[in-house]
């Protein structure tokens, strides 16, 4: 299922946590960074003390979990990490490691999630120089420390996979009718528009102006993968032609 950026419930102090955030420290939050901060109240996480618009909103969910677990959240506190690599450290410290080591954001992502996941295996990492080398080294010595490749099974089936590229932007508007503009949103987004131009018509006929030359302005993007499987297994055939 695709991904919602708004939550489906808000929490009571909402409203109030973002007006004090706002007026104590100057904080404007886009729309994934509120549903962070719904979730981070939801849990009970240090909503006040933590939440600052330099993390994005997945990495403010990811310190807030780790938060509400009892957790040090030291590791997650620096913006350049991002959402991925935050979830990266979360997974190792839930794991209780020593995520130290792979909290450098000048590590590849790719390479911090094989790291983790080889220590989650007990391997220790510094014995091996194979692990401070480049992706192909790490995959290899980390096939080779945990058995190799697995058998490959005696059946198949085909899938198909989606690969879904989701962006968040943020769009400023003027009006004077609040009533209108939940009424023009709620109808935009029921006839599902994929042109920019048709969000401007709509919105224009409800007496709601955009700004500025640039419409919408991007704040976070995200891609990521569905899977459906197809099909019927079948076994495999290995006759000879």
């Amino acid at each position: 299922m695709r991904r919602r950026y708004v939550s489906k419930q808000e929490h009571p102090d909402m409203e109030k946590i973002l007006k004090t955030l706002k007026e104590e420290k100057g904080y404007t939050f886009n729309i994934e960074q509120n549903v962070a901060i719904n979730y981070g109240l939801c849990v009970g996480a240090d909503v006040l003390g933590t939440a600052n618009p330099a993390y994005s909103g997945a990495q403010l969910s990811e310190i807030f979990r780790v938060q509400s677990e009892g957790l040090d959240d030291t590791l997650l506190r620096n913006p350049a990490l991002g959402g991925a690599r935050a979830k990266e450290l979360r997974l190792g410290l839930e794991a209780g490691l020593d995520m130290k080591p792979l909290a450098d954001v000048g590590m590849p992502l790719t390479n911090v999630q094989w790291l983790r996941r080889a220590m989650a295996k007990g391997i220790d990492i510094r014995l091996y120089p194979e692990f401070q080398d480049g992706i192909t080294k790490i995959i290899k010595k980390y096939n080779e420390l945990c058995g190799g490749e697995k058998p490959k099974g005696s059946k198949q089936c085909t899938l198909r996979v989606v690969r879904i590229k989701e962006e968040v932007n943020e769009m400023v508007v003027q009006y004077d009718d609040l009533e209108k503009l939940e009424d023009a949103i709620g109808r935009i987004n029921a006839a599902h528009f994929d042109k920019v131009q048709r969000l401007k018509e709509k919105l224009y006929e409800s007496d709601v102006h955009t700004l500025g030359k640039r419409v919408l302005e991007p704040v976070e993007q995200q891609t990521y993968f569905e899977i459906v499987k197809e099909g019927n297994p079948t076994e495999n055939r290995n006759d000879s032609y």
